[in-house]
């Protein structure tokens, strides 16, 4: 298994064996949840597009993969003499204060890519929480020696630069739509915030809440990238009456995993990974991407010279990047 330079609530690490069985092979996989990226550091397709609504999470990934040895440098020289309440404090208000900020020059950018990491690194479990106004407010978490994750960073940047990764910032109602036309022979693989198995179990994921109705207008959105263009699709979530209700039109694979994301929730818990039907219906030709057939219409030039660490930000990518 290869881990992520993050740790994220709702990380794959544990359950990696179980979707590797129902990930189907293909030539791209979008993500429009990426989360920690270990889905795309421990799978094998010849392209990723890799989208999250948390601005700052791509940030650091574009920052990573564009700009590796800065990167880690900054990320080292935060690190450095940071492993105290004091400090923390101090290095999350100057996080907030750049995260305020509409645009960041690139030497901005990449200390406001540094300290997310030291964040992320000296907070419990890499909890990210967000307040009412925005700011990161997660705890300090009091590790003995945070890890610096030098080998995963680098890792991270040469699969994401080998493979030519897109970074996405947006919501899954933008980043699927402005997404799925870049490639032919497309797996989307969302992982959305689970459904609550109980009251007490629910996790707000950014300080927002995921509501039943997200979860519905998600399925619509696949449904959508499938009927247009064929693309199929995979999803995670929780094992509950309301995840089979919504996620009918998948074919859903249940098992068991243990919980981490708290000292009071590490109970084996019921999962479920789906994968869209075939018999959904398509109004497009480009059904028959069930295949790699598909291979010979992928527009060669599509993914040269795309700036990594730049990305793209609403919709589709510039014509210089098409």
């Amino acid at each position: 298994m290869i881990k992520s330079p993050i740790k994220w609530a709702g990380g794959k690490a544990r359950v990696m064996p179980q979707l590797l069985k129902h990930l189907p092979k293909a030539d791209c996989l979008i993500e429009p949840f990426v989360g920690s990226g270990t889905v795309f550091m421990n799978t094998e397709y010849r392209h990723y597009v890799l989208c999250d609504s948390n601005l700052n999470l791509i940030n650091f990934f574009r920052q990573l993969t564009g700009r590796p040895e800065d990167t880690i440098s900054a990320c080292r020289w935060v690190f450095s003499g940071g492993n105290n309440a004091e400090e923390f404090y101090k290095r999350r208000a100057e996080f907030n204060s750049l995260t305020q900020k509409a645009d960041l020059d690139p030497d901005a950018a990449l200390l406001h890519a540094a300290y997310f990491l030291y964040l992320n690194r000296h907070t419990y479990n890499g909890l990210y929480r967000e307040n009412l106004k925005g700011e990161f407010n997660s705890p300090f978490g009091k590790y003995a020696a945070p890890y610096f994750p030098e080998n995963e960073m680098r890792l991270f940047a040469e699969k994401a630069n080998d493979t030519k990764a897109i970074f996405h910032h947006g919501d899954f109602r933008d980043s699927i739509p402005g997404t799925m036309r870049l490639a032919h022979d497309v797996v989307i693989y969302s992982d959305p915030p689970y459904i609550p198995a109980s009251e007490t179990a629910n996790f707000t994921a950014y300080g927002k809440p995921f509501t039943l109705d997200d979860h519905r207008a998600l399925v619509a959105t696949l449904l959508d990238a499938h009927r247009q263009h064929g693309h199929r699709a995979v999803i995670s979530n929780s094992d509950t009456p309301e995840t089979r209700e919504i996620y009918s039109a998948f074919k859903l694979h249940a098992f068991s995993v243990r919980r981490s994301v708290s000292a009071k929730s590490r109970d084996m818990a019921g999962e479920v990974i789906g994968v869209l039907r075939r018999d959904v219906g398509c109004n497009s030709g480009a059904c028959g991407a069930w295949t790699s057939a598909t291979e010979h219409l992928r527009p060669a030039a599509m993914w040269i010279e795309f700036d990594p660490a730049a990305g793209f930000d609403n919709g589709e990518p510039s014509d210089e990047h098409a």
